[in-house]
């Protein structure tokens, strides 16, 4: 069957980020029996070997090996199991007795088809006694596994390449044999080397994944280094390729959740050497005091951190801001708001995550504390990211939380927006006829040669069907049917739109523009209306930019109702932008705009969603500091003068 830990395990092997503790390693090895010696030399002959080796089954069978020379193998590798036997028994007259069953030039470092020597096998084993007589009779605590592949060890674990005996240890949480490994001279850092790049794992590392708070502390108190990363990147892979070697302790920690462990390798001193030797944590809550002032809890602000992380140096620092991505993927929101009270500074992914997972848990003060930090991560260029994952998160957000939270992202939404004045809408000249008046204005309501007739609020208004027809589909509708009735003036009845709006309707068809139209502010919604009703696509632009000269924190509800109902695109962008710069303003100065983003008043619409779509729409077009939204904390709005 397959379980969770080999899912664990091969996404280990083939994804990159992800990571698990490696199962525990075996010690014990078999030899092929009769039968699968028989086999592989048969395969060897028929030239359809494949070279597969495994623990179980270690032979190396391949063309140009004979059965003398897989003979020989076997016969060395059952001697060195028996010499194991006798070097793990911990008696000093057996161990004399192994060392003659054994090579000259390696002895009791000898290393067995997996690469592991007899010290290695005693620290998995956690023996005491062979431990100590091992390395009384001159076992070197710092023997590494051979790389994968190398000969005579046919059956080395790519993933203990370069483990020592302490590596063992600290992977099985060995508490005695670890300690007795570096008591007697064992490197703590086990394979790998600051100035050496091995694919390899520390014990650190080892003891911080599996979350064993004793180990992790005596390795630190023997030096290990918490910020010792052995990733290898080649440029030459793909993105996507998996991992080679290990992230730091700290991450690793961070990764896998393990809190107390993060905690002791934070606390542990960094700077050893100096008069006064500070932690990690005690280096950060130097510069912290500043950012705690407003109470408890509270997040420090960037400008700490720019005073605390010049103690670190940039790898140091590079790694913290690991360790906070690696708690953020992993969902792991605890670590991560506790790295950055720390004062790790924010990026835009891992502070996207945190918001994400509080949002997921409904942690409000979390939230509210998050949203505080956005000046902090908000990018200059506003990539991608920010505009396809950010935005919609913080809308979504924005949907379903208490006033207090909703004002803070009211405040986001405005920064982001930024402080430009609104351009208001402009009539588009092509829309206006290039051969001027279609008819003489003096015709409009003419009975001379007038040749139908509408009747609006019980009055009788003349036009010209010649005019009409033309004008827009609508009017062409209502008047083809009365187009076959030559015999009498067809009267058409207009409901709904008063006798003054129907003349400026008809004064803009006869003159063929709005430019000696006189309309009052009261009466530029209604022929908006009007405009759209009649389908009269110039005129409605007319209405559309009179109206976003009017607009202002009164009447913007009301406009963007119209907008909307009447099909004024321009004019609903135009609003979607006055409320996404005024919207704390907006907010709290009455219950309209409450009541139409939240309360759906337009039936099939979502204001909240047209506001997010504006808003990318605006980033996706605008240059790196053009807004000065950056620039201004969301803190302090330019006020917004109220028309009346």
């Amino acid at each position: 069957m397959i379980d969770k830990d080999d899912v664990m395990q091969a996404a280990r092997l083939l994804l990159p980020g992800v990571d698990c503790p490696i199962r525990p390693v075996a010690h014990d090895e078999e030899l092929p029996t009769k039968k699968t010696h028989f086999n592989a030399g048969s395969s060897s002959s028929t030239g359809t070997g494949t070279g597969n080796s495994s623990s179980s089954s270690p032979v190396v069978s391949g063309i140009g090996i004979g059965i003398g020379e897989d003979t020989s193998e076997l016969g060395r590798r059952a001697t060195i199991g028996v010499a194991f036997k006798l070097l793990l028994t911990g008696r000093a007259e057996l161990l004399a007795q192994a060392a003659q069953l054994l090579p000259p030039t390696t002895r009791y470092d000898t290393q067995n088809s997996a690469g592991l020597t007899a010290l290695m096998v005693a620290s998995i084993r956690n023996d005491e006694v062979a431990l100590h007589a091992l390395l009384d009779a001159g076992c070197d605590p710092n023997v590494e596994v051979p790389p994968a592949g190398s000969s005579g060890h046919p059956a080395i674990l790519p993933d203990t390449q370069h483990w020592t005996a302490l590596s063992f240890a600290a992977s099985r949480a060995n508490y005695v044999a670890l300690r007795i490994l570096l008591e007697r001279g064992g490197k703590v850092e086990g394979g790998a080397r600051s100035s050496e790049e091995k694919c390899t794992l520390t014990p650190l590392q080892l003891a911080a994944g599996t979350g064993n708070l004793e180990i992790v502390a005596l390795l630190l108190a023997h030096g290990a280094n918490a910020f010792l990363s052995t990733q290898q990147k080649d440029s030459l892979c793909f993105a996507g390729s998996a991992q080679k070697g290990c992230f730091c302790a700290i991450s690793v920690a961070a990764a896998h959740g393990h809190r107390s462990c993060l905690r002791k390798l934070l606390t542990h001193p960094v700077l050893p050497g100096t008069r006064d030797v500070l932690s990690l944590e005690e280096m950060l809550a130097e510069g912290d005091v500043a950012g705690v002032r407003g109470g408890p809890g509270n997040i420090p602000t960037n400008a700490n951190s720019e005073d605390i992380l010049p103690l670190l140096n940039k790898t140091q620092i590079k790694r913290l801001q690991e360790a906070m991505y690696h708690s953020a993927e992993n969902n792991h929101l605890d670590i991560t708001i506790e790295l950055r009270k720390l004062g790790v500074p924010w990026t835009l992914h891992c502070w996207m995550h945190a918001l994400s997972a509080a949002h997921e848990l409904r942690l409000d003060a979390v939230i509210d504390q998050l949203l505080q930090d956005f000046l902090q991560v908000c990018p200059d260029d506003y990539s991608a990211q920010f505009v396809s994952e950010c935005l919609p998160l913080l809308f979504n957000i924005f949907r379903n939380k208490n006033e207090g939270t909703t004002l803070l992202l009211a405040d986001i939404f405005a920064t982001c927006f930024g402080w430009e004045t609104l351009q208001p809408v402009k009539e588009q000249p092509q829309m206006q006829p290039v051969q001027g008046s279609r008819i003489d204005p003096k015709f409009v309501n003419n009975p001379e040669l007038s040749d139908v007739t509408f009747r609006v609020e019980g009055k009788i208004f003349y036009g010209h069907k010649i005019v009409l027809v033309t004008a827009s589909p609508r009017f062409q509708s209502m008047l083809s049917s009365k187009l076959s009735d030559a015999s009498s003036t067809p009267t058409v009845q207009i409901n709904d739109i008063r006798y003054h709006i129907f003349q400026l309707v008809m004064q803009f068809l006869y003159s063929g523009g709005c430019g000696s139209l006189d309309v009052a502010h009261g009466d530029v919604l209604e022929l908006m209306a009007a405009a759209s009703f009649f389908q009269l696509e110039g005129l409605l632009r007319y209405t559309e930019a009179r109206c976003s000269e009017m607009v202002d924190v009164d009447n913007v509800v009301a406009m963007y109702i119209h907008a909307k109902v009447y099909n004024a695109h321009r004019l609903l962008e135009y609003c979607q932008c006055f409320l996404l710069q005024n919207m704390v303003a907006l907010l709290t100065y009455d219950d309209s705009v409450k009541r139409l983003l939240f309360a759906k008043k337009i039936p099939n619409h979502d204001v909240l969603a047209g506001l997010l779509q504006t808003l990318q729409t605006r980033l996706k077009t605008r240059k790196p500091n053009s807004g000065g939204g950056l620039v201004h904390s969301y803190r302090s709005p330019p006020a917004t003068p109220v028309k009346k």
